[in-house]
């Protein structure tokens, strides 16, 4: 009897093996063939349009504003071995027209190519989410840039105010000046910039904010494309608090000599001698009256003096009666000058550090010295020392420097103002 021959035995026959193999890799073949030549749609994603912005700003002068970079999307068809390369979405071009030469919201043609000069596909439309396109919006206008002075727009409420304390004007911490940039039409609708901050909490001491900056148009519309030219857009405003006082007021006296200071034997008075003043309540602690002002003893001479001083002139107060000014009267009663020929040297005094003085020349020979007649008519131009006062001089200043020149003995003072010239290195 015949052994009958099992499937598995025919992959042991070369033959069988083959024929086997051939009519696998036919059948592979023909798969293939039929997959890759199929013809499909495919979208390639996020294709870049290119722009020639340069150009339009070249010849027109308009610049773009908002959003100035799209991407779309790009239907093509062709066989599937083609469409489905990696190569093809750099081989797709997207360009809009740049046709601009007036500014506003200008809609641009597009148009696709590719950069293969016989493409093996088609293309079949400019999508964007799926909606086909063949135009996008770009915003046009000239480019302008305005400076605006920033305006305090803080909101305090009620019971932040306490009583007994005054709150002073707004006071910017850095320059109050800001400039905007963007389309001519939105920067001239400006009509003003503000700083805008809200403050709920008891104010009994100078309290400083970060205040948004904002740009208000004059009838009201938004502004989508203007910046302000700054890295920040807050601004740091203080809201000075001060506490209300009612305080005498007195006159200071500055190159006084020296019998002078313990024991002032002239008349001094001030008109008003009080007002109603704002202090900061941490400078307040130890204070009796206010010094408005420090008379120069180079001012005074025989008689009635006079002087004016102005409340906006007093530092570190703010008036809150109303007081304008006040007046200084000093009687210096009957007093002895002579003009005396002076030596052509000088004391320096108040030297900064690191500097050496010299002095080049004094602007006058002589000077006018006031005091009693006894102790004027001993001074000599041998016993006349005078004194440059260097204090305001810059540490970094490198040559000729003009410093004020003063003489004093113990009773007598030199009326008048004099110079010197001072070589600094």
């Amino acid at each position: 009897m015949k052994k009958k021959q099992k499937i598995s035995d025919l992959f042991y026959d070369n033959r069988f093996l083959f024929v086997f193999s051939l009519i696998v890799a036919v059948g592979f073949w023909l798969v293939a063939s039929v997959e890759f030549s199929t013809e499909i749609t495919k979208t390639i994603t996020d294709i870049p349009v290119q722009i020639d912005y340069g150009s339009i700003e070249e010849n027109f002068g308009l610049e773009a504003f908002g959003n100035t970079k799209f991407s779309v999307d790009v239907t093509v068809s062709g066989k599937k071995y083609v469409v489905d390369s990696d190569d093809i979405a750099d081989d797709i071009v997207v360009k809009a027209s740049t046709a601009v030469s007036t500014p506003g919201t200008q809609k641009l043609k597009l148009d696709v190519s590719t950069k293969s000069e016989r493409p093996a596909y088609e293309i079949v439309g400019i999508y964007e989410n799926n909606v086909p396109i063949n135009e996008i919006e770009v915003y046009f206008d000239y480019p302008k840039t305005k400076e605006f002075l920033v305006e305090p727009d803080i909101t305090i409420s009620e019971d932040s105010v306490v009583e007994g304390y005054h709150l002073g004007d707004y006071i910017f911490q850095e320059a109050n000046k800001v400039s905007v940039s963007g389309p001519e039409s939105q920067v001239n609708s400006i009509e003003k910039v503000v700083a805008s901050a809200v403050i709920d909490g008891v104010l009994t001491e100078n309290t400083t904010v970060d205040a948004a900056l904002s740009a208000i148009t004059k009838n009201g519309s938004s502004l989508n494309y203007t910046k302000f030219d700054r890295k920040s857009e807050y601004i740091q405003i203080t809201i000075p608090v001060y506490k209300i006082s009612e305080l005498p007021v007195e006159c200071g006296f500055i190159n006084i000599p020296s019998d002078y200071i313990n024991s002032f034997p002239f008349s001094v008075t001030v008109e008003p001698a009080s007002a109603v003043f704002g202090i900061p309540e941490k400078k307040l602690e130890g204070i009796t009256s206010i010094e408005i002002s420090s008379v120069d003893f180079s001012e005074l001479h025989s008689g009635i003096n006079t002087f004016t001083v102005y409340a906006s002139d007093i530092p570190g107060v703010v008036m809150l009666d109303g007081t304008e000014f006040f007046t200084v009267t000093v009687d210096m009663g009957e007093l002895s000058f002579s003009t005396i020929e002076v030596p052509a040297s000088v004391t320096f005094n108040n030297v900064p550090s690191g500097i050496t003085a010299e002095l080049s020349s004094l602007e006058f020979t002589h000077i006018t010295v006031y005091g009693p007649k006894e102790s004027v008519d001993k001074i000599t131009k041998d016993n006349i020392v005078l004194v440059a006062d260097l204090k305001n001089v810059d540490e970094t200043l490198k040559g000729e420097a003009t410093v004020p020149v003063t003489f004093s003995t113990s009773d007598c003072w030199s009326y008048g103002s004099y110079f010197a010239t001072v070589e600094i290195s």
